[in-house]
């Protein structure tokens, strides 16, 4: 059984605590959904915005044995964040634990340094803000939620919801997500926003020549049907010792890192071309309509039809 810790400080938003309560501190084992211990932590009772008193369970110590650290919004996004309060999130991320925030959460996550050479979003309307307060970060528009290194952050008020879907999907399964899901009334992958579709970007061309070459030559060939052995026979590289190199180089096996280049271009193709579905699997590389289906239901949580309605251009 899963522990989770919620942080609780001054201005904390109301939503954004009721998600929390909603995703893991109800007993929904009816419905196959495992239980978790929920735990909320802070320095004593906090008044919520805009409405409410919430008080801790635990606290800031308590964060110290939870497996997942949730930080809610807060009114004041750039309030000050106590020592104590930074600590004890530096001190979870440092022992291993998942570290995500909500909505305007980010700039706690900031106060206590964790964002600085990571992915980060938060609320739309706060986006400059949260660039200017983390210069560090990767601010990143227009996702739902972004996953880097164990922290997550999440954009404003539902993409919280949307971030602890894909906590639970990730830590309990897809069809532990998909039967909360269905218990709170929403779909497991919310279309419409990109969060779904964005991983954290990884650099297209490295530095190392011969890695940085192969790069090149596989995404001139990605319709042709060449794998890893021959991504290490181009970099004249054993295949371990190429994918260690990769994995040094790119931060992604090079079997994933070739399947989402071809996800990718399957995605382009679906947003700026009329081809057929059948046509975008042979030309992404992916073969055939059937694997492109299966392989973004997997990824993506949608298939080609539903992403070209969303995404097109010009539609």
């Amino acid at each position: 059984m899963d522990t989770i810790g919620v942080v609780l400080l001054p201005g904390s938003r109301l939503f954004d605590f009721a998600v929390v309560n909603e995703v893991w501190g109800i007993d929904r084992t009816d419905s196959c959904v495992p239980r978790h211990r929920l735990r909320i932590c802070g320095a004593g009772p906090v008044a919520l915005h805009p409405a409410g008193l919430a008080e801790p369970s635990h606290d800031l110590t308590g964060l110290s044995e939870c497996d997942l650290v949730v930080v809610l919004g807060r009114a004041d996004p750039l309030a000050e964040v106590s020592a104590e309060a930074v600590a004890a999130l530096r001190s979870a991320h440092d022992r291993g634990a998942v570290v995500a925030s909500l909505c305007s959460g980010s700039f706690t996550l900031a106060a206590a340094g964790l964002l600085d050479g990571r992915c980060a979003t938060t609320h739309w309307r706060l986006l400059d803000d949260l660039a200017q307060t983390a210069p560090g970060a990767v601010v990143v528009r227009d996702v739902l939620f972004t996953d880097d290194g164990g922290v997550h952050t999440s954009a404003g008020v539902v993409g919280g919801l949307d971030l602890c879907l894909h906590l639970v999907r990730s830590r309990d399964g897809a069809q532990v997500a998909a039967q909360l899901a269905r218990r709170l009334v929403m779909p497991p992958v919310r279309e419409g926003g990109q969060a779904q579709y964005a991983e954290t970007p990884v650099p297209t061309r490295p530095r190392r020549g011969d890695i940085a070459s192969t790069v090149d030559w596989a995404m001139a060939r990605l319709a042709d049907p060449i794998g890893v052995p021959d991504l290490a026979a181009h970099a004249g590289l054993s295949e371990r010792g190429f994918h260690r190199a990769f994995v040094e180089a790119l931060g992604a096996t090079p079997g994933r890192w070739l399947l989402m280049q071809r996800l990718r271009h399957a995605q382009r193709l679906l947003e700026t071309s009329d081809l057929s579905v059948d046509r975008v699997a042979a030309r992404s590389g992916l073969g055939t309509a059937a694997n492109l289906r299966r392989r973004m239901r997997t990824e993506l949580g949608t298939g080609p039809g539903a992403y070209r309605r969303t995404f097109r251009v010009g539609a």
